[in-house]
């Protein structure tokens, strides 16, 4: 009975020890598999292994690191925006051009055409334009004599012997030659206090009627109304 107790343990402890070494096998052979699914490459890769990622400054892989230093000289300028890199460009100076000296040439001045031969009255001069401040051309003397060729608003225009054109003051000259006739208008005719265009007007006559004419002054009448008024027609409204 002993005897048979023993071998039973015996044939227990076998078949354990085998269980344990079949299971044992059994997870050898599972993780051996594993790895080789582990280590094998999988469908549509390359079986080489990946590159190691390239360093962010752009280095080699393997190359050697490099550490960044802080520099000394700061941050570089940067460039300016378009719209002040414009705005300077437009502040910037301009060459100046060079300045053309034109000469001023003055403008002829409005002439009443008028003839007449005139006796100096009063010692004044001749001027190179209708006013006192033109350049003196000739001296105008009592008793001397000058031709008329037109007046301005202020001014005689004379021509010289010389062939200049000047402007001599009416106030030295005898204008008006005196005369007294009576004449009846053609036409209305405005009373002028100076024998020119640019005179201020005084009165107006109408045509019909008579007018006592006492002077002639270049081509204007000086007349004398019922009034007592004197002044200066165009010799067209008697014509």
């Amino acid at each position: 009975m002993g005897r048979i107790s023993g071998i039973s343990m015996r044939a227990a402890l076998a078949r354990g020890v085998g269980i344990c070494t079949a299971t044992m096998l059994l997870l050898a052979s599972t993780g051996s598999a594993a790895f080789a699914l582990s280590e094998s490459p999988a469908a549509g890769s390359s079986p080489a292994a990946a590159p190691a990622a390239a360093p962010s400054g752009g280095a080699p892989a393997g190359a050697p690191a490099t550490r960044l230093v802080p520099s000394d000289e700061g941050e570089p300028p940067t460039a300016a925006p378009a719209s002040e890199a414009g705005a300077a460009g437009s502040a910037a100076p301009t060459a100046k051009k060079p300045r053309t000296h034109r000469k001023t040439v003055a403008a002829a001045p409005d002439v009443e055409p008028g003839t007449a031969r005139l006796k100096v009255i009063q010692d004044g001069w001749i001027y190179a334009a209708p006013a006192k401040s033109s350049k003196k051309i000739q001296q105008a003397t009592v008793g001397k004599f000058v031709e008329v060729t037109g007046s301005t608003k202020y001014y005689l225009q004379v021509k010289l012997k010389d062939g200049q054109v000047g402007y001599i003051s009416p106030s030295n000259v005898d204008l008006v030659k005196p005369t007294d006739k009576i004449f009846l208008l053609s036409q209305d005719a405005a009373v002028l206090e100076a024998p020119n265009r640019w005179a201020r007007k005084l009165a107006e006559v109408h045509r019909r009627h008579n007018v006592h004419v006492i002077g002639i002054a270049l081509n204007y009448l000086r007349i004398r109304m019922k009034s007592g008024l004197t002044g200066f027609i165009s010799l067209t409204a008697v014509q």
